[in-house]
């Protein structure tokens, strides 16, 4: 591995397990802080530099769904630069509760059938 490859490498681990200490939730964050040292453990071997990119690009999005993620569940406010296309009215919305709700479905009309 590259000298300026390594070092990318070892911001973004360090990063990543700043990040996931802001998570308000003990078992979220012991979880993520254990995948993140498990994960970077289990590739340390990986000669190949494609792959080693493919795994840093791969990190990459992980870092920034653990950003948002402690964000959600902090309450703080969202910052916009971690969103591709924001605004702050419609993230100010969202909370982790709310992500997988749904609207009810209506099988039948409510009206009796005419006789």
């Amino acid at each position: 591995m590259a000298a300026s490859s390594r070092a990318q490498v070892l911001d973004l681990y360090r990063a990543m397990l700043r990040e996931s200490k802001h998570f308000s939730a003990y078992n979220y964050r012991t979880y993520a802080i254990r995948r993140i040292r498990d994960a970077f453990r289990e590739n340390k071997n990986v000669k190949d530099p494609v792959e080693i990119q493919t795994l840093v690009n791969k990190a990459k999005r992980d870092l920034g769904m653990i950003r948002r993620q402690g964000h959600l569940q902090s309450r703080a406010p969202l910052p916009c630069h971690l969103y591709p296309s924001c605004t702050e009215t419609a993230l100010a919305k969202v909370h982790i509760g709310q992500m997988y709700a749904t609207d009810k479905l209506i099988i039948e009309s409510q009206e009796k059938p005419k006789t």
